[in-house]
């Protein structure tokens, strides 16, 4: 039994006692339908369209000097859109740098944080992981001289939907150099424990990474806290649209 009306007018309400209802005028598409698929890309904001609109008009105004004049310096904007998203993502201000798309970054910290040696070769992930994830992965094994199929660990889902902890910790075996993990999966919006799985990755010398980027609007994320849990971090965060505003955050311990 459903512990809440199924109907229209009970979700009609709980949109308007919505406190972002207010922002609804923000997006012209937002009158036009009902917009479900923000995962992916979310609508365009008239704030968002002026922004962009500024970048252009400043490459236009200074040319190759926008990288050092005007009101959105190129050359630190980066680290000024960082400081701007860090508490999305409970972390400081240093900590966060805005640039690149999802895969591109993973990419990037893939070359950095996968160093295979001796018996530790293997990347551990999950098998409902988003499928351009795992080409990342894939190509990064395959740069090292190592087939995926031998070296790349995907721990399986018992109902499609979401993951153990317990099963997670269990691959975790001396073979396995890097870790990748979601923070909340995309398919389900389960939570996943990190401090557990940090803690248990620690144990066993392993580096583990956790993706935000479908948990950061559904749930308080605190890096900091984590932080505190562990002996590193270092954290990137990532944006996948201009308009969605939406942080990838990869935090390497």
């Amino acid at each position: 039994m459903s512990a809440f009306p199924l109907s229209r007018a009970f979700a009609e309400s709980l949109d308007r006692a919505a406190p972002l209802t207010q922002f609804r005028d923000e997006f012209p598409m937002a009158s036009q339908c009902l917009y479900l698929d923000g995962n992916s890309l979310g609508l365009l904001s008239r704030r968002a369209e002026a922004s962009l609109l500024a970048i252009l008009d400043s490459w236009r105004t200074y040319g190759i000097d926008g990288w050092s004049t005007g009101s959105y310096r190129w050359f630190d904007l980066s680290e000024h859109l960082g400081h701007m998203m860090a508490p999305l993502v409970g972390a400081q201000p240093h900590e966060v740098i805005v640039t690149g798309s999802t895969t591109v970054n993973l990419h990037q910290l893939l070359a950095t944080f996968y160093r295979p040696h001796g018996e530790r070769r293997k990347i551990l992930a999950d098998a409902l992981a988003f499928p351009s994830d795992i080409y990342a992965i894939s190509s990064h094994l395959l740069l090292h001289g190592l087939s995926p199929d031998e070296a790349l660990v995907q721990v399986p889902s018992h109902d499609g939907f979401t993951l153990s902890e317990d099963d997670i910790i269990d691959a975790m075996t001396p073979d396995v150099a890097l870790v990748l993990l979601p923070s909340v999966l995309f398919v389900s919006g389960q939570l996943l424990d990190i401090p557990k799985l940090t803690e248990a990755a620690h144990e066993r010398h392993i580096i583990i990474g956790f993706g935000v980027s479908s948990g950061v609007f559904c749930v308080l994320v605190h890096l900091q806290i984590f932080k505190r849990r562990s002996r590193q971090c270092r954290c990137t965060v990532r944006r996948r649209t201009p308009p969605r505003h939406t942080p990838w955050a990869c935090r390497m311990v």
